[in-house]
């Protein structure tokens, strides 16, 4: 684990055994942003949800690739980045040729995870440089009103 301030940069072996240590570092990182409940709990399932995919789909050889995340929390905005050197894929290409309705129809695995990403950020994008994937997202905190 790395740190610059109000930066978390975590590497991760390309093996679901990771997850566990992942959701720990990540999990004090967004207690210690006092990030709403509903916001950390959605950003400990985006990550699971992409990692998952990472290491399932696209990845990598567990010997000698590495995955990286960024997590950057400033002013009402959560940045994440995922970052591996696997098989170049752009998960937001893909899950736009099925749609929530085909998955849950034909009951295909594969696409649902990007659907449940997408509902739950704000914003996503896919770049590939130097032979590897960027997945980026953004999560915007609403900040809770209570009405008199």
């Amino acid at each position: 684990m790395s740190n610059a301030p109000g930066i978390l940069i975590l590497t991760l072996s390309p093996r679901l055994t990771e997850l566990t240590r992942i959701r720990n570092e990540l999990d004090r990182y967004l207690r210690g942003s006092l990030l709403p409940d509903t916001i950390h709990n959605t950003l400990l399932v985006v990550t699971e949800e992409v990692l998952t995919n990472i290491i399932r789909y696209g990845c990598c050889d567990e010997a000698s690739d590495t995955i990286e995340i960024k997590v950057r929390h400033e002013n009402a905005i959560v940045h994440m980045e995922f970052i591996d050197s696997g098989k170049p894929f752009n998960p937001l290409k893909e899950a736009r040729r099925k749609s929530a309705g085909q998955l849950v129809d034909n009951l295909e695995p594969g696409g649902f995870g990007v659907h449940l990403v997408r509902g739950l950020t704000n914003d996503q994008e896919y770049t590939r440089k130097s032979d590897r994937n960027h997945f980026r997202i953004t999560k915007r905190i609403i900040p809770h009103v209570v009405e008199n």
